[in-house]
């Protein structure tokens, strides 16, 4: 497990103040990505018992209403932000990598409550925080964990799903199956690792995140790929890869269809038509049963639309949280 070096809690940490190369590399590639935004954000830790080390970027208006950003599962906290921008006026914005990703420990997931440990440390990181009901902007595997929060523990104010959820369906795409499978992920990892680590960023975006990657800089490829090195990275994505499902079928807590429908917070879904996870009717009959959600499609945009060159998606998470 990775976090058993000592990093310094409750305040802004530099790229030096991490003690592995590797992540000393992360960390300064992450405040690269940052610039080029030109985004005055906090790079912070919190320690907690469910997972150990969570590191979050944070930044916006001290006296703003709290938003959460959570990721999917194979992109870190960092890829939120290009999406900062529209919100730290307003909001005081907080981004986690989920453990096993970014600057978190990497635990294993292996013969763990799934359910309760995908949010367990988000109730830890919340209530070091003091925040009790955030808007919370989810991503694939982060609308999940989005969902789990307003239904297990009834953490979330406005609820936003951008790009197809995690809990909709037990029907993974191809890759995602045989990634279930253990043993065989080990090979599929190591296949498409091989090579140029950039190039290879590049190409996983392109294949599973974007339509259109022309609006992706250079830095984000680079973060991605020194990623790749973090300590424990390799071993906890394939424990969760694995706990998530076995042989090509995802684990029922992938459908949780007919628990989200009694979500009653005000919720919006963003749903790309070219979606590489599931296509819009996936997700329209859950919003059509829920008493305060609503669904927005847009046409030619894929997982991660706040990445496409257009602004669409990024004006629909800002007009829905004010």
């Amino acid at each position: 497990m990775s976090g058993g070096t000592t990093v310094p809690e409750d305040r802004a940490l530099s790229p030096d103040d991490w003690p592995h190369p590797a992540e000393r590399r992360y960390a300064d590639a992450q405040a690269r990505l940052a610039d080029h935004y030109d985004l005055a954000v906090e790079s912070r830790v919190t320690e907690t018992d469910a997972a150990g080390r969570v590191h979050y970027l944070t930044g916006g208006n001290p006296d703003g209403d709290p938003v959460l950003l959570l990721h999917g599962v194979g992109t870190p906290a960092a890829t939120w932000l290009p999406l900062f921008p529209a919100l730290t006026n307003e909001y005081r914005v907080y981004a986690p990598d989920r453990p096993g990703l970014g600057l978190s420990a990497a635990p294993s997931y292996r013969d763990r409550d799934l359910r309760s440990f995908l949010v367990t440390y988000l109730l830890e990181l919340l209530d070091d925080l003091g925040i009790d009901r955030p808007h919370m902007v989810g991503n694939s595997h982060g609308g999940l964990q989005s969902f789990l929060l307003a239904i297990d523990h009834d953490r979330v104010d406005r609820l936003q799903l951008v790009g197809a959820p995690g809990g909709v369906s037990r029907d993974l795409p191809l890759l995602f199956r045989l990634l279930t499978v253990r043993g065989l992920n080990r090979v599929l990892l190591w296949l498409l690792n091989r090579g140029d680590p950039v190039e290879n960023a590049r190409q996983s975006m392109q294949r599973v995140n974007v339509v259109d990657a022309s609006a992706i800089p250079e830095a984000l490829y680079e973060l991605l790929a020194v990623g790749q090195a973090l300590p424990g990275r390799p071993e906890s994505q394939r424990s969760l890869a694995t706990a998530q499902g076995s042989y090509g079928r995802a684990h029922p807590l992938f459908d949780i269809r007919n628990e989200i429908v009694r979500i009653d917070r005000p919720t919006q879904f963003v749903w790309g038509t070219e979606d590489a996870f599931y296509p819009p009717a996936v997700g329209r009959p859950v919003t059509e049963k829920m008493s305060h959600a609503e669904f927005h499609e847009l046409p030619g945009y894929g997982h991660t639309p706040w990445l496409e060159p257009n602004d669409d998606a990024v004006t629909l998470v800002r007009e829905f949280l004010a």
